[in-house]
């Protein structure tokens, strides 16, 4: 073989070479973290959610999302929507309120009564058969699988066999009769926001949380934190409290509105506060507010949910829900 044979074809399978490399290359795509904030939306006209008008979320152990509505209910498997309706066994279409026992149970309170549905049959409470008020507003689960209810006429709790109600007694029980929110916490406590303060029950003694700021006193909602923060949406905006420490925040440093009637946590450790006007989100220094304007298909935010992936799910009065994915933060 001659040289220039040889430096011809060292030549040619260098080049290959090169463009190999070069292909191989272009067409390798690099990790990229998400770098900004993307909506995704599911409304009841174009997939079998129950109804646009949202009420209430909650999730299952198995990621799940069970959405109540003004007519029916629905589950989210991660792809699709089944819904259930009265013709199902439901005592009423109108969700107010919804939570998950352990085994599995879905409880949906409503203005006449509760439905427990078990994946496949319900069974229904009302004033007949022990429940203490028909119209239920919020519904709890404590670390004993006791249900908690909280009513327009006191707090109702059924252990699985039995009820017992409980309503105000002068200066010592539950603070007021109407109970919009109910929580349990992380130390088993159980916290009742009524329309005239917050009653906290454990080991059988009740304390009695007042506000000087009557706005303040009417409670929508409650939450606790991954650091056992306990917030409290009202018409005065919203309250952080752990121990005797306590801050507000109100239209005046941020929030969008201060009616809070929905409060939630994401992964990234910012709080959600949802209410007519849109929602805020605390990142524990600033407010930042979504609307029509920059995502959400709503400003009337009913409640909020963080899913298994993360994304922040918004519940609307009466256009579908709203799904962020935030973008990652930057080192």
């Amino acid at each position: 073989m001659t040289s220039k044979k040889f430096i011809f074809r060292l030549f040619s399978t260098l080049t290959a070479l090169i463009l190999l490399f070069t292909v191989f290359s272009c067409n390798k795509q690099p990790y990229s973290p998400l770098t900004q904030d993307n909506w995704t939306y599911h409304k009841s006209g174009s997939e079998n959610l129950a109804s646009n008008e949202i009420t209430c979320m909650a999730k299952d152990e198995q990621g799940n999302i069970w959405i109540g509505t003004n007519y029916g209910f629905s589950k989210y498997d991660g792809s699709t929507f089944k819904s259930w309706y009265e013709k199902d066994g439901l005592i009423y279409h109108g969700i107010t309120a919804i939570a998950i026992d352990k085994p599995g149970n879905v409880w949906l309170g409503t203005p006449y009564g509760v439905s427990k549905f078990d994946g496949s049959n319900f069974t229904n409470y009302n004033t007949d058969n022990g429940l203490g008020y028909n119209d239920v507003y919020s519904i709890a689960i404590d670390k004993q699988n006791g249900i908690w209810f909280g009513t327009g006429h006191g707090v109702s709790f059924f252990d699985g066999s039995n009820w017992t109600t409980y309503e105000k007694q002068g200066g010592s029980g539950l603070v007021y009769n109407i109970v919009r929110s109910v929580l349990v916490d992380q130390n088993n406590h159980k916290w009742f926001g009524t329309e005239f303060g917050v009653s906290e029950f454990y080991n059988g003694i009740w304390t009695t949380n007042l506000s000087s700021d009557a706005k303040a006193n009417f409670i929508f909602s409650m939450f606790e934190d991954k650091d056992q923060n306990m917030w409290f949406g009202s018409l005065a905006g919203v309250l952080r409290k752990k121990g005797t420490s306590q801050q507000s925040f109100n239209t005046d440093n941020g929030l969008v509105y201060n009616q809070v009637d929905a409060i939630a946590q994401d992964n990234q450790g910012n709080m959600w506060f949802g209410t007519q006007l849109g929602a805020s989100k605390y990142n524990g220094i600033s407010m930042k507010t979504y609307n029509i304007d920059n995502g959400l298909a709503s400003n009337w935010i009913t409640c909020i949910l963080v899913d298994k992936q993360g994304q922040i799910w918004f519940g609307s009065k009466n256009k579908g829900i709203s799904v962020l994915k935030l973008a990652q933060p930057t080192e």
